[in-house]
């Protein structure tokens, strides 16, 4: 697990990545928690490469500098120490063909609990009250995802919708792009792609910058182009085993963490989300054989 987040960051920026980059990436991984302590100047004497291409490398990575990047990985390692490792061999292990249904379903519940532990110490609170002081200034909220994380985004539409907020959740791409020209300051605009490249979130991330709205991602990427439009982003570390890809594994993080904001925002101004759910639920309840609420 200390290891993950370093790993992430240079899985996630591979294809930006030079032969002598590489080889960087190789020796941050071993070195892993010691890279608190370098400088890069020691870090060059120790690979042979230049203080220049160093700072370059952190840069890619999605950092303004070699300090920045030390104190990012300082702050992840020391919450994932307090991330509970009971049955860690079991959670990280993969599934095997010799598994019976009962063993698949403990690794995977297992795998489950340990990535939603690592989610409560790698969250960044700041940044979460952040997002929440940002919707306290808009009327409308839009959820935009692309293949899996548009499930994310329905998710979300169909949570929303139960607050004061004025929601929409569009499927289409390009009718996504075309309602983004007309987002006002009044609105705010949920992306989430866990690469931090699928080219259209991105194309749309673009769109939504240039008008007032207030543009909120959610990525697995923190060194994606997406983040450096958005207004705020929230980063969703997970990991992947063999049948079960990291955007797959991740789903119920990113769900999580659209409760957590869904469930503050609630509680911020109680009595009109309150006024607001009750007017749903009253609707709702010509749907119910018994009528209940």
């Amino acid at each position: 697990m200390k290891k993950g987040f370093l790993k992430l960051l240079i899985r996630n920026n591979l294809h930006l990545l030079s032969k002598t980059d590489k080889k960087l990436a190789d020796y941050f991984l071993k070195l892993n928690e010691e890279l608190i302590n370098k400088t890069i100047a020691n870090l060059s004497d120790e690979t042979g490469i230049s203080q220049t291409t160093i700072f370059n490398f952190v840069k890619k990575l999605g950092f303004e500098g070699f300090q920045d990047f030390k104190i990012t990985l300082a702050t992840n390692i020391e919450m994932n120490d307090n991330v509970d490792s009971e049955n860690s061999i079991n959670i990280y292990s993969d599934i095997t063909t010799h598994d019976t249904p009962s063993e698949i379903a403990d690794k995977i519940i297992n795998f489950n609990k340990i990535s939603l532990d690592t989610l409560k110490v790698t969250l960044d609170r700041e940044k979460l009250t952040h997002v929440i002081d940002l919707l306290s200034n808009v009327e409308n909220i839009h959820f935009y995802g692309q293949g899996g994380s548009s499930i994310v985004a329905y998710d979300s539409f169909h949570k929303f919708l139960r607050s004061k907020y004025n929601c929409s959740y569009i499927v289409d791409y390009h009718l996504q792009l075309g309602y983004s020209t007309k987002l006002k300051k009044t609105d705010a605009v949920f992306l989430f792609s866990h690469s931090g490249y699928t080219i259209e979130t991105i194309n749309l991330a673009k769109q939504v910058k240039k008008s007032e709205a207030t543009l909120i991602t959610l990525t697995g990427n923190p060194g994606s182009e997406l983040v450096k439009y958005s207004d705020e982003s929230l980063i969703v570390i997970s990991e992947e085993s063999k049948f079960r890809s990291e955007s797959l594994s991740s789903r119920i993080l990113y769900l999580t963490v659209m409760d957590i904001i869904h469930t503050a925002i609630m509680y911020k101004d109680e009595i009109n989300n309150q006024a607001s759910f009750d007017q749903l639920r009253d609707a709702l309840a010509v749907t119910r054989t018994d009528k209940t609420k």
